[in-house]
């Protein structure tokens, strides 16, 4: 990643994130796997640095690698994180979907000042103050300080808005008129957007995706798993996802690459790092 900087009028500082193509995205799981296998991790690590790859990370991955207690895994997961280009997309797909709405050009399919994907209060919060434009910049070393703001219930928020949602899905069901709603959309698979990114169609299909399918459960876990697709589908080139997540990008979201993202579940990840290594930008352009 590149963190162009430009002297403010008030003495300040502008950041803007640049990422270079193609863009990765990881579920946790992916993560954990990372951190138990040396041959896999070293593929990878190889694998994307030779294609210029930046790994893209969110709030709550970072928060899910914060938590990990296991020494050699965390020496593992710093491998990876130290040794590739990184940047920082925003979790939240209903904070997305707002800055979409403002940002967007007259016309559609640009954005003016910024992608609404990247999350400034990130960069801000955890990277911003312990640059130094001179020298090189390693992301592991934040992942202390976001333990200890988890710890001390900083994010408790997050993590009760999320559950939150299990109410409304709850209430969907529950109503004859609003769950034959969701499952006429569910079967229509009506887009509302006519061009990339698709953030509000994913969103909207994720959330009757659960609603109709009555004995789904959704834990916290499971909610967190939602978020990890929606906001990478809509706006990386390559995403490892749970099972279920995966299943409905490819069979129930009516878009395929390069409109959205590629999707691999964890039988997949040969396939996944060959397609890596075949990236080529200009075929996407």
């Amino acid at each position: 990643m590149v963190l162009r900087y430009k002297n403010a009028t008030d003495g300040g500082v502008t950041i803007e994130q640049v990422t270079s193509r193609p863009s990765i995205y990881l579920d946790q799981w992916m993560w954990c796997l990372l951190s138990e296998d040396s041959a896999l991790r070293n593929r990878f690590i190889k694998t994307a640095d030779e294609a210029n790859a930046t790994i893209m990370y969110s709030n709550a991955t970072l928060i899910e690698l914060a938590l990990i207690e296991d020494t050699k895994q965390i020496d593992a997961i710093h491998e990876v994180m130290d040794n590739l280009d990184y940047g920082f997309s925003d979790f939240n797909p209903s904070r997305v979907i707002k800055k979409e709405e403002e940002l967007e050009i007259p016309g559609g399919g640009a954005f003016n000042d910024l992608n609404p994907c990247c999350d400034i209060e990130l960069i801000k919060n955890y990277f911003l103050n312990r640059m130094d434009r001179s020298k090189p910049f390693l992301l592991s070393p934040i992942l202390p300080k976001l333990k200890e703001d988890v710890e001390s219930d900083k994010f408790r928020e997050m993590g009760q808005r999320f559950e939150g949602l299990t109410p409304i899905v709850l209430k969907a069901r529950n109503d004859p008129v609003a769950l034959n709603r969701a499952k006429k959309r569910h079967s229509r698979k009506e887009l509302f957007r006519k061009q990339m990114p698709y953030t509000k169609d994913i969103y909207r299909l994720a959330i009757d995706f659960v609603v109709v399918n009555e004995t789904m459960k959704m834990s916290s876990n499971e909610w967190i798993d939602l978020l990890h697709t929606v906001v990478p589908v809509a706006y990386f080139d390559f995403v490892m996802l749970d099972k279920r997540w995966c299943h409905f990008i490819r069979t129930v979201f009516p878009l395929s690459p390069p409109d959205i993202a590629h999707v691999f579940s964890q039988r997949k990840i040969s396939t996944f790092l060959n397609k890596i290594e075949d990236f080529d930008e200009k075929t996407l352009s």
